[in-house]
């Protein structure tokens, strides 16, 4: 114990204090008061009855962000393109999973019942259906995960993964209709 108060007696704080000390915890320069009086809002139109979308339809101002004030390009279709093909496989896959749990008979029967229709061009373009947002959103969502990893986040690497996104689904779309 005695050596830690040696040890405090001794330290370079302990010396600063001493060397200055405290007078008061009065701050050393007081800020001067000054008084300030109250204004009214400067008003240059008298208050109307008029709503927000009242007055933005009257100045013919577009609701924002609004579809209108962009210009088109490849990217934003292909953005809700991938959106739309996700939406469009939940859908197959809820139906596919109601129908599978209200029909009577099971799927190889109603798939019977299809081919023996003889409609090929509705077969056809059921496939393309099926296919086109499978195919669609499996390599977009890889052109996601490239991204990701922070290549072709430029404008132009955006657009050329996209034409190629749209080529690949294209042709994988073919294939899966094919089979």
């Amino acid at each position: 114990m005695a050596l830690l108060r040696t040890f405090i007696r001794n330290s370079t704080q302990a010396k600063l204090l001493a060397a200055a000390p405290v007078k008061s915890w009065q701050p050393a320069v007081t800020a001067s008061t000054f008084s300030m009086k109250s204004i009214e809002a400067n008003r240059t139109k008298p208050l109307t009855n008029e709503n927000f979308e009242d007055k933005n339809k009257r100045l013919q101002r577009p609701i924002s962000p609004h579809l209108t004030v962009y210009k088109f390009q490849s990217n934003m279709a292909l953005s809700i393109t991938h959106r739309f093909t996700g939406l469009a496989q939940n859908g197959f896959i809820y139906g596919l999973a109601l129908g599978a749990m209200t029909l009577p008979a099971s799927f190889p029967y109603y798939l019977g019942l299809l081919e023996a229709a003889h409609l090929p061009l509705v077969v056809l373009a059921g496939k393309v259906l099926i296919a086109f947002p499978f195919s669609y959103h499996l390599i977009n969502g890889i052109r996601h995960l490239v991204w990701d990893t922070g290549y072709s986040l430029t404008i132009k690497g955006v657009e050329s993964t996209g034409y190629i996104v749209l080529a690949a689904a294209v042709a994988l779309t073919l294939y899966l209709t094919s089979l």
